[in-house]
């Protein structure tokens, strides 16, 4: 097989295998959301209210995949819909004293799953992976297509 495409399908499968230990782990640890509904979470822990067309700017993913995100966490009372007063298309996602109550215990759970993932890798070899992923995605960039 060639070096590209092994590469390629190694990429794909780590990316699979990722999400469903990533989940299983969570469910695990009871922490009741998926990766994804973690990922969103804590860009709210971390960066504050935005709007649901930040999010899927940042988690690069479309508009109506980020609001059946936000329906799911909204239904678990992670997250509130507020109407932007600037914009009435819009709703400002405002994270709700349940969501700020997980965060802590979410958070250090969410750092110990990674740390079991990366288990026996130095961080010389991280360092070196993160800058190999960067070049790869910098290489898929909109401008070299």
């Amino acid at each position: 097989m060639l070096l590209s495409k092994e590469i390629t399908v190694e990429l794909h499968l780590t990316g699979c295998r990722l999400r469903q230990y990533i989940a299983v782990m969570l469910r695990t640890m009871d922490v009741p959301l998926t990766p994804e509904q973690f990922m969103l979470i804590d860009l709210l822990w971390n960066q504050g209210e935005m709007t649901q067309q930040q999010l899927a700017d940042l988690m690069q993913k479309d508009k109506n995949s980020v609001t059946q995100l936000v329906d799911a966490i909204e239904r678990k009372g992670f997250v509130e819909r507020r109407r932007n007063p600037q914009d009435r298309r819009s709703n400002t996602l405002v994270l709700t004293e349940k969501a700020e109550n997980l965060k802590l215990d979410a958070k250090r759970k969410g750092i110990m799953i990674l740390d079991r993932m990366l288990d026996g890798i130095s961080e010389d070899e991280l360092r070196s992976f993160l800058a190999t992923l960067r070049k790869l995605s910098n290489n898929m960039t909109a401008t070299k297509l």
